[in-house]
């Protein structure tokens, strides 16, 4: 009997462990981040008007400058210049950069 209560504590330990890290696993691509170069499209989670650059051009003053997104399977930008996809991506919470673009 005690060999089926040590089994039986074995799989319910195996069990709680598993569970936990199935809720604890984040999915995601990489995420980057995109540069708001004008103020024709202003919300912060509006993919338009978002391009990558490798530095930082942010500077004081003005809204949103900059904010990361989530590309998924898209490929990373190979330059500076390129644009944020317009499928497959999603806003980073509270990732938001403001200031003005440079």
């Amino acid at each position: 009997m005690n060999n089926i209560k040590k089994a039986a504590l074995g799989v319910l330990v195996a069990g709680i462990a598993f569970g936990f890290s199935a809720f604890t696993t984040i999915k995601s691509g990489p995420i980057i981040t995109y540069y708001k170069v004008g103020t024709t499209y202003p919300l912060p989670t509006d993919p338009r008007g978002y391009i990558y650059y490798s530095g930082d051009r942010c500077e004081v003053g003005g809204e949103v400058c900059s904010a990361q997104w989530d590309i998924g399977t898209n490929a990373p930008p190979t330059g500076d210049g390129t644009l944020l996809p317009t499928t497959g991506i999603s806003f980073v919470a509270g990732s938001v950069t403001t200031g003005r673009f440079e």
